[in-house]
């Protein structure tokens, strides 16, 4: 089974990302939190100003853990332009160098480079229109990722005439009380950053309680998925073309395309 393609199924079965986004708080403390919580997979945003330090760290001391970078550019000069006054950017070659396992963007993502990094990293986009989402699943992005909480473009996605063709990823808004409507409107997987999650944080500053209020995030989202798709999730834990067989929408494995277990 490839990384990719275990990456890829590790955000739908997990369907809770944690986000690492621009805060105060001890980076290596949220990180072991969210793997007390059982995370298989988290984004590290290059918003964080850390994240040139933090990533290669991750990948070295969580060898298994699914590393997403967020708020990528792609393009390599409006990343040497903007590193002047944000020393953490880094071009999605020198990410790739780092041994993560995807890209995540608040932009849109050129059909060049989705077409060169989809074959060995989860892609993911965003759009904000229907035909642009469109657009960037054809060039093989592997999820489109949509703004909440308003759940306007996600109904366009999910219309009848557009044959549910691509997986969402919402992230915006995404508390415990929005996720399951956000689901029930066809996000396939949610995003949420500390700055949220622990907006009205009270409890100790470590790593255990960080990881009950992350460990609520994914089991909200995770019931969520099993009661709008059923057939998903009987199908957690078989073999992948079952598991794909299952997804209630289409995927870039299989066929004439990467198989699972290339």
């Amino acid at each position: 089974m490839t990384r990719l393609f275990e990456t890829y199924r590790a955000i739908h079965e997990q369907a809770f990302v944690p986000l690492f986004v621009h805060d105060d708080r001890d980076s290596r403390l949220l990180v072991d939190a969210c793997v007390e919580a059982g995370c298989r997979v988290i984004e590290y945003t290059l918003r964080r100003a850390d994240a040139h330090v933090m990533i290669p760290w991750i990948r070295r001391q969580f060898p298994r853990l699914h590393i997403l970078v967020g708020s990528t550019l792609d393009d390599d000069g409006v990343v040497r332009r903007t590193r002047r006054r944000h020393p953490q950017l880094r071009t999605l070659v020198e990410l790739a160098d780092m041994g993560v396992d995807g890209f995540v963007s608040f932009l849109g993502w050129k059909p060049e480079n989705i077409e060169r990094y989809a074959p060995t990293h989860v892609v993911i986009p965003s759009a904000t229109t229907v035909n642009e989402a469109y657009r960037q699943f054809a060039a093989g992005a592997h999820f489109i990722k949509v703004y909440g909480p308003d759940l306007g473009l996600v109904r366009l996605c999910r219309n009848p005439a557009a044959f549910e063709f691509c997986p969402l990823f919402m992230t915006g808004g995404m508390t415990p009380e929005r996720i399951p409507e956000a689901v029930a409107a066809g996000v396939v997987g949610v995003g949420g950053g500390f700055d949220l999650m622990l907006r009205d944080f009270a409890g100790p500053d470590d790593a255990a309680h960080v990881a009950r209020i992350l460990r609520n995030c994914i089991d909200v989202t995770r019931t969520a998925k099993r009661k709008s798709w059923p057939a998903l999730a009987a199908a957690e834990g078989r073999d992948p073309q079952a598991w794909l067989d299952a997804l209630p929408h289409n995927h870039p494995f299989g066929d004439d395309q990467t198989s699972p277990g290339a």
